[in-house]
């Protein structure tokens, strides 16, 4: 046991110095920068926005003695990406890499990541919003497309995304250019372009960038100011007769609570970038316009952004509720298919309260569970003229299989296949849950490396081990290995806690 005592105590100091080293500054005595700069990319690499991020880097090594590093992650249409720069410190060495479309993200899904928890350094690029045509549907020009669309009285238009930038584009084109438009959702950029090549619908919603080695591919018209340089026969909306200016911006931003010294060199490096000849030769190839917005003025437009990024996500019913009200208030008919159940096991047990066993208990909880949930499907809603997979579907699986699961536990103990359970593991099982909901909770806040110890501990004391040279060695050395593993290993970031940033 001496040599528990002795591993215990120096692991515990370990896990101090590794305290101080994550939540204490270590290289802030240090003048800023000295270590690589982080930026984060919501999308796979070979995406407009990672190429973009992948070409400042490289550019910003020009101005900047440290190395700019690009990670990957993608998800949920950038809320991965964003909830993980929350995470790390606001140190100034993580950078998010910023689209227009992250407006529409963050107003329609449900999280705990705003707009306003980012501080948005510069926009450094304007990819325009184009009206695509395969060349085989004879469109010459705009005003074919609104045309025809008067002629046939629906005209079917497609993109990537219910809700995506280009969805909100033609809901746009639609209200000015007078068309009665369908949106049909192709998930995704390339697939939506490879339905464009095979001539699948008249209209395609993307950017200049999409047509790049696809000549049977044609741009009618893109929303700017001005004739793309490197496009110089591709006339402007303005020009067509409609003012529509939409563009699909690409910057950068950091967490809010950043530095001033911090935010103000990285913008100065990424200034730099922008005037680089190198930077303008790569926004001409990519058929865009250099476009730099210093930090204040970003942030203006992003404000005046998002006020109408809601009112066409209005419009396009996406901010409606995808809940009907049922006949019966939600609660009651939770209350109702309780009863019911509760009922059915009374039956069953001959209306004797001592037959109700723990397996009974917990399949009839199982199965007010799947029929509630099951039942909530039937409200669900999609908005007219939504071409896309029902909301109820998942659900409705894991609700059956949930039912199935309840059902055969319940016959078994009916058969009597299962031995009684003891009331006194009944109770551990509770600690032992209550225990694990607490570090769930606890994590966001008091972060990882400081939640882990306590609840393996707790963990060991619920399970009446007392032996607390071994208990410590065990919980405070666990959180070192995985500061190993994860962090210095596999270069993966663990939660420090919002409390703490």
């Amino acid at each position: 046991m001496r040599i528990y005592k002795v591993i215990a105590t120096l692991l515990f100091l370990i896990y101090l110095g590794l305290l101080f080293y994550l939540y204490g500054g270590a290289d802030s005595s240090k003048a800023y920068p000295n270590k690589p700069i982080t930026i984060v990319v919501h999308s796979k690499p070979g995406s407009s926005i990672d190429l973009m991020s992948r070409k400042v880097a490289g550019l910003a090594r020009k101005y900047c003695p440290q190395p700019f590093v690009i990670e990957n992650h993608p998800g949920t249409q950038g809320i991965v990406a964003m909830q993980y720069v929350m995470d790390k410190k606001a140190d100034g060495y993580t950078m998010l890499g910023v689209t227009k479309s992250f407006l529409s993200t963050l107003v329609v899904n449900k999280s705990n990541v705003a707009i306003s928890d980012f501080l948005f350094l510069s926009n450094m690029i304007s990819d325009p919003e184009a009206v695509i045509t395969n060349k085989a549907s004879g469109y010459k020009s705009l005003q074919d497309v609104v045309d025809k669309a008067k002629e046939e009285g629906r005209q079917v238009w497609i993109g990537p995304g219910t809700g995506s930038r280009d969805h909100l584009m033609a809901l746009k084109c639609w209200e000015i250019l007078g068309i009665n438009g369908q949106w049909v959702d192709y998930k995704s950029g390339p697939q939506s372009v490879l339905a464009m090549l095979r001539n699948e619908a008249p209209v395609y919603v993307g950017n200049p960038s999409d047509i790049l080695g696809k000549d049977d591919l044609k741009i009618l018209a893109i929303a700017a100011e001005n004739r793309l340089e490197s496009l110089p026969d591709v006339p402007t909306f303005k020009e067509s007769g409609y003012d529509i200016n939409e563009s699909m911006w690409r910057g950068f931003a950091v967490k809010k609570g950043t530095s001033e010294i911090a935010t103000a060199y990285l913008s100065e490096v990424l200034k730099k970038v922008s005037q680089d000849e190198e930077w303008i030769a790569y926004c001409r190839e990519v058929y865009s316009f250099p476009d730099y917005l210093d930090s204040k003025t970003f942030s203006k437009r992003i404000d005046d952004e998002t006020a109408e990024t809601i009112a066409y996500l209005k419009k396009a019913g996406l901010l409606n509720s995808y809940v009907n009200k049922g006949p019966v208030p939600l609660l009651m008919m939770a209350v109702i298919f309780a009863l019911f159940i509760f009922f059915v096991l009374m039956l069953i047990t001959g209306f004797k309260v001592k037959r109700l066993t723990y397996n009974l208990i917990l399949s009839g909880v199982f199965v007010w569970i799947s029929v509630f949930f099951f039942y909530q499907t039937f409200l669900f809603k999609i908005p007219e003229g939504l071409n896309i997979t029902s909301p109820a579907l998942i659900p409705r699986l894991w609700s059956v299989l949930l039912f199935v699961t309840a059902i055969w536990n319940l016959v078994n103990e009916l058969k009597g296949k299962y031995k009684p359970v003891k009331s006194g593991r009944i109770k551990l099982t509770g600690k032992i849950l209550l225990v694990l909901v607490l570090y769930f909770i606890a994590i966001p806040y008091a972060g990882y490396y400081l939640s882990t110890p306590f609840f393996l501990l707790a963990g060991f004391y619920i399970l009446k081990y007392r032996k607390w040279p071994v208990m410590i060695a065990y919980g405070f050395g666990f959180v070192v290995f995985s500061f190993v593993v994860f962090q210095l290993l596999l270069k993966i970031d663990l939660p420090l806690g919002s409390l703490f940033m």
